[in-house]
């Protein structure tokens, strides 16, 4: 067991991106992230991982199959493998979430 608030933000390649690692498995990851504010992360596609994103602090836009949702607190997205998708923080404080990815097995 881990205390989460004891754990450093790593950074990441994506400028203003960054990223609590929980669990990082062959099957599936799950992590936290935080993005910036105007910060986004570009569009992207998993071939064989469903994601799942819940927000916890800030506003979250999730362009998915060219689609744009915005997500608030406590608000929930589902990307099936495969979709094109990106993330976007469009507010004036970060954005914090949680980031699960699944393996579909169908897809493999």
């Amino acid at each position: 067991m881990e205390n989460v608030a004891d754990l450093a933000w790593e950074p990441t390649s994506v400028a203003g991106y960054e990223q609590k690692w929980l669990v990082k498995r062959d099957g599936g990851t799950y992590k936290l992230i935080r993005i910036q504010p105007g910060a986004r992360f570009p569009l992207h596609r998993h071939p064989d991982r469903t994601e799942y994103a819940y927000v916890l602090e800030g506003v979250l836009e999730a362009t998915i199959e060219g689609r744009t949702f915005r997500i608030a607190p406590h608000g929930f997205a589902e990307i099936p493998a495969g979709v094109e998708h990106g993330l976007y923080n469009p507010g004036p404080a970060p954005t914090i979430a949680q980031v699960g990815a699944i393996k579909d097995h169908a897809a493999s």
